[in-house]
């Protein structure tokens, strides 16, 4: 972690290696650009894309129990003004899974940021609306923010509530997972590391969410928009894989729906919210076996969790700051993993 900090990988990060749900590591490096003091365990960082799984996903796992929501069910089900040029045939799962056939990105920012605030959410159903089909519903996998924005949707009209009410009430609240939030729920006080010199915000973003389009939406998201520490995302992570493994007395999530969002999806090499080790040059290196779960944040954040070892690897930097090209990050992680694993890991041999 030192020599990620001394190589320009990233200026400050947080590791925690967990083993059957207890810290076995964790490690704290670099300094935060707005009070030149060092990272605690306490540091928040912009969690990016981790708020698929952490959120997202956990979401629509308590509205699928609920008997609310079904994901085989069209997406035009809950929300109906999503139709036309074969978009009935959209599933809820294949928003999960990533086979929607919804295009990967647009710049809607560019749209909403001149709206006022008010007129965002109609405008943003319209550009959503707006975005063809690249491919049949389920033809192929393609990773989509547009995707998630949708489920948002669909999430938010079947719960008649706002998902970060909704984050908090159901996951944050009833886990205890207090450092685990929205930036409109971060105290004032409270130590966040930057992320990336804005060229159109015109300023350092510290505190408010780095996903562009997860901003103009009110930096509240389910493609993006979560902030946390190491421990608070080791701490859901294990509690969903534990769950899925063995079951959690008292816990709000009923284990078999756990177990239909981390298994692979339709032979689609993803779950539900959760992307799974790839073959080959993996970004979880080479020790997380079958049954392994994991996600990708843009920021230059990730969690790798493989059940039957009961491991969880979190990974939480600022990669993007103060620039986005800084693509170190790639050679970076698996390297991370292979070691923690290595000499945390049981029944893992190194070279």
């Amino acid at each position: 972690m030192n020599e990620g900090v001394a190589g320009g990988v990233f200026s400050c990060g947080q590791l925690v290696v967990m083993r059957e749900g207890k810290v076995v590591a964790e490690y704290c490096v670099g300094t935060l650009y707005s009070r030149n003091t060092g990272v605690t365990p306490e540091t928040l960082f912009d969690l990016a894309s981790l708020t698929k799984p952490l959120a997202a996903a956990t979401l629509a796992m308590r509205l699928v129990q609920a008997g609310q929501l079904d994901v085989e069910a069209p997406v035009c089900r809950y929300v109906p003004w999503f139709s036309g040029g074969h978009r009935e045939a959209v599933t809820i799962r294949q928003l999960l899974d990533h086979s929607s056939g919804l295009p990967a990105w647009r710049p809607f920012y560019e749209t909403l940021a001149p709206l006022a605030a008010a007129q965002r959410g109609e405008e943003l159903r319209r550009l959503i609306q707006g975005c063809p089909l690249e491919r049949a519903p389920g033809a192929a996998v393609c990773y989509s923010d547009i995707g998630f924005m949708l489920l948002k949707e669909g999430v938010e009209a079947v719960a008649v509530v706002d998902v970060r009410h909704q984050f908090n009430e159901v996951v944050r609240a009833p886990l205890g997972l207090s450092d685990l939030m929205y930036a409109i729920d971060i105290p004032g006080d409270r130590a966040v590391a930057a992320t990336e010199t804005c060229p159109w915000r015109a300023r350092t973003l510290c505190g408010e969410v780095h996903d562009d389009n997860a901003w103009a939406m009110g930096g509240v998201a389910l493609h993006a928009g979560l902030f946390g520490t190491a421990r608070a995302v080791g701490r859901l992570v294990w509690h969903l894989v534990a769950h899925h493994r063995d079951g959690v007395p008292g816990s709000p999530f009923r284990r078999e729906v756990v177990g239909s969002f981390l298994q692979e999806s339709q032979g689609r090499g993803r779950g539900m919210g959760f992307d799974l080790p790839s073959p080959e040059g993996s970004a979880s290196g080479r020790y997380f076996g079958p049954g392994s779960v994991g996600h990708l944040g843009f920021t230059g954040t990730s969690f790798w969790a493989d059940p039957s070892r009961g491991m969880v690897v979190v990974l939480l930097t600022n990669r993007v700051y103060p620039s986005r090209a800084n693509l170190a990050i790639r050679l970076f992680r698996p390297e991370v993993h292979d070691l923690a694993m290595e000499i945390y890991g049981p029944g893992v041999v190194g070279p």
